[in-house]
């Protein structure tokens, strides 16, 4: 009777183990599905709408969402780099291979299409040449490579070995997306966040909250897709701008610069940076800083940006007072 207990007993504790591991895997899912459904998503540009065939957009945002909540339009931006939308004419694309042995739309490989292709139009077969099944394939692969969990250029770079290639793609991507709100940020939460790097007086001006609100707001949207490494906020700027006797926005807490996007130091050649910068001039108003100082000459032509020789290792964000002082 004694070991008919016994076993019962660790036949129970068995059971109740297997139970919580359940439970726990459960809310686990569920947790990450509601990090996932609070998580602000971008709708399409006009020139997303332009750009992608209407049939394949809906196509590029469920494959997005549905595997690792992943951004819609980093997915999208893949599809135009590879083929175009499966526009292009070129050999691989709507049969045969490349001379690199691409196939298909988003141009697979045939080992990786083997290990990550999806039949995502339900009729029962993996096609690499079916352009719902190659974007759902795609978004599968870049999801086991980190493009839901805020490692987009790693997953990039996996899909093609090459820096100018993950540049392209965010780039393309920043554009895709609709300028929107930003949800609002919690600048005491910012200063231990693992994507943001600070300053000894950048971290102490977000604690003493002397930051405008809007500034918060940019770095708590920026640190949600991006690594970076602000530089100053207030302290240890200068009251005036350099060689004006106009008053900084640093010095009335409305102004950051950045120094680093994903790792890279902020120059002309960066293109994380680049890639970040129009993104944040996509934004909408109040969200949108009012000045840009940055390397990149060719985006000037947009209202408040400019780039000088103060502004080739930065970007510069700043907000005109609101209301008027």
């Amino acid at each position: 009777m004694t070991l008919v207990l016994a076993a019962v007993a660790v036949a129970a504790v068995g059971f109740m183990a297997a139970a919580l591991a359940a439970l726990l895997l459960v809310m686990l899912i569920l947790g990450a599905q509601a990090e996932a459904d609070a998580r602000p998503v971008a709708g399409p540009s006009e020139a997303a709408l332009a750009d992608i065939p209407a049939d394949l957009l809906p196509v590029y945002r469920e494959a997005a969402e549905s595997t690792c909540a992943m951004r819609w339009s980093v997915l999208a931006a893949v599809g135009s780099v590879e083929s175009d939308h499966g526009r292009s004419t070129l050999p691989g694309v709507h049969s045969g291979a490349n001379s690199s042995g691409a196939m298909g739309p988003m141009q697979f490989l045939g080992p990786t299409w083997a290990a990550y292709g999806v039949d995502g139009d339900g009729d029962g077969a993996r096609d690499v040449y079916n352009p719902v099944d190659a974007i759902w394939g795609a978004a599968n692969y870049l999801c086991a490579n980190g493009a839901g969990d805020g490692r987009e250029r790693n997953a990039l770079w996996h899909y093609n070995h090459a820096d100018w290639y993950v540049d392209q793609v965010l780039e393309i991507a920043a554009t895709y997306e609709a300028a929107g709100s930003v949800p609002p940020g919690d600048a005491r939460a910012l200063v231990d966040h693992p994507n943001l790097t600070l300053t000894p007086g950048a971290r102490q001006d977000l604690l003493d909250g002397i930051i405008d609100q809007r500034v918060v707001d940019l770095l708590a949207w920026a640190v949600e897709r991006h690594t970076i490494a602000v530089s100053v906020l207030k302290t240890g700027h200068s009251q005036y701008v350099a060689g004006t006797n106009r008053v900084s926005n640093h010095w009335v807490g409305r102004g950051v610069d950045i120094y680093a996007v994903a790792g890279e130091l902020v120059s002309r050649s960066s293109g994380a940076a680049r890639a970040f910068a129009i993104a944040a001039l996509d934004l909408s108003p109040p969200a949108r800083p009012t000045e840009t100082g940055l390397p990149w000459p060719d985006l000037t032509d947009r209202p408040g940006v400019f780039s000088d020789d103060a502004h080739q290792g930065h970007i510069h964000f700043g907000w005109s007072a609101n209301p008027p002082e």
